[in-house]
C-alpha cells in the first residue's frame, strides 16, 4: 500500500527558511527604520557588507553613518552613526523570536563593524598625521602680523604659517604631533579631516610638556596664549569645552606629578554656562582647580580670558 505524503511542518527552528520572503520588501522595511531612527534615505543593499553613507547634520560626503542588512534565515540588520556612538538593531519579523542562530549572526556582523570601523579609523588618522607633519614642515615661522594674532594681541608662539593659514599643532601626550588647527585671516578654524582631536592639545610657553609643576589647560590657543602671558606657566590648549575633560585625564595619566588647572570659559550668556560646567567636570576628576575671568560690567560679552585682557587695554 502506497504511503501518503503529507506537507512537512514548520517548526519553531525553521520558520525563517520556510517563510517566503518579499525582497523588495524587507528592504524598503529597513530602509523605513534606518529613516524613522536617523533621519536617513537610503536604497539598502542586502549583501550582509557595511556600507557608508553620510549623516545629514554634518558635511558634505562626511560618510559618517552605516549600515548592513542581510537576508539570510531571518533578514536582519543594524546601523548608527560612528561620530556619536549611536547604533540600532533591526529584524524584519519582530514579533516572532529569533532562533540562537540569527542572533550569533547578527553579532557576529556587528562585530565585524566595530573591527573594520577601528581599522578604518586608525588609518585615516594615521594619513592625516602625516598630513600634518607636512604641512608643518613646510610652513614658516608666525609673525604677529598675521590679522588672527593682531585681532587676539597674542605672540605668534609655536605656531606657523602657511599660504595665509595660521597653523596650530596639536600633540598627544608622548609629544607626537597628531593635527593641525588652521586659522584663516577671518578667524574661521578647521582641523584636518580624520585627524585626532580627543585628548590631543596645543601647547604654549614650553617646548615639550614638564613632568612636573602646575600647567594650565585652557580651551582655545588664543586664550592658551594669553594666560601663558599672564602666568609664565605653560598652557595645553585643548581646542573646545567638550575636549577638557580628555586632555585632563590624558595629562594626569601620563605625567602624575603635574599640578593640572583648568582655566574656564566664562559662558555667562549661554544657559548652562557650558564652559564653567565642563572646565569643572575637568577639574574634578582629576583633583585638579579651576579658575575663570570675571565679568567687565553688567553688559559684559567677554566670555574668555583672551576677551577680558583685550577688553580692559582697550578701556585703559
Amino acid at each position: 500500500m502506497d504511503k501518503k505524503i503529507g506537507k512537512p511542518k514548520a517548526s519553531a527552528t525553521n520558520i525563517f527558511s520556510l517563510r517566503f520572503i518579499n525582497t523588495d520588501s524587507v528592504i524598503q522595511q529597513f530602509a523605513n527604520a534606518v529613516h524613522r531612527d536617523m533621519g536617513i534615505n537610503v536604497a539598502p543593499i542586502a549583501d550582509g557588507e557595511i556600507h557608508r553613507v553620510n549623516d545629514p547634520k554634518g558635511r558634505r560626503h562626511n560618510a559618517n553613518c552605516w549600515y548592513l542588512l542581510h537576508l539570510d534565515n531571518g533578514p536582519a540588520g543594524a546601523y548608527g552613526n560612528w561620530r556619536t556612538g549611536t547604533q540600532f538593531t533591526w529584524c524584519a519579523y519582530q514579533k516572532e523570536a529569533r532562533s540562537p542562530g540569527d542572533r550569533l549572526q547578527l553579532d557576529a556582523a556587528l562585530q565585524r563593524t566595530r573591527q573594520q570601523r577601528h581599522t578604518q579609523r586608525q588609518f585615516a588618522q594615521e594619513q592625516a598625521k602625516l598630513k600634518a607633519k607636512a604641512m608643518w614642515e613646510s610652513a614658516l615661522p608666525a609673525t604677529v602680523y598675521h590679522p588672527y594674532l593682531a585681532q587676539k594681541s597674542v605672540p605668534a608662539l609655536n605656531v606657523r604659517e602657511l599660504g595665509g593659514w595660521l597653523l596650530v599643532p596639536l600633540y598627544d601626550t608622548s609629544g607626537e604631533l597628531v593635527n593641525i588647527q588652521r586659522i584663516d585671516l577671518n578667524g574661521n578654524k578647521r582641523f584636518l579631516k580624520d585627524g585626532r582631536i580627543t585628548g590631543c592639545f596645543g601647547l604654549v610657553g614650553a617646548p615639550a610638556l614638564p613632568q612636573s609643576g602646575r600647567l594650565y589647560i585652557a580651551e582655545g590657543w588664543a586664550t592658551a596664549a594669553t594666560i601663558q602671558g599672564q602666568t609664565r606657566s605653560p598652557v595645553a590648549a585643548a581646542m573646545n569645552c567638550g575636549n577638557l575633560k580628555p586632555v585632563a585625564l590624558a595629562l594626569q595619566g601620563a605625567f602624575p606629578d603635574l599640578e593640572l588647572i583648568v582655566a574656564a570659559d566664562n559662558d555667562h550668556r549661554t544657559p548652562g554656562n557650558p564652559g564653567i560646567t565642563k572646565a569643572t567636570e575637568a577639574a574634578q576628576i582629576v583633583g585638579g582647580g579651576v579658575v575663570w575671568p570675571q565679568r567687565c560690567g553688567d553688559d559684559c560679552a567677554c566670555t574668555d580670558f583672551n576677551d577680558v585682557a583685550n577688553c580692559r587695554r582697550a578701556n585703559q
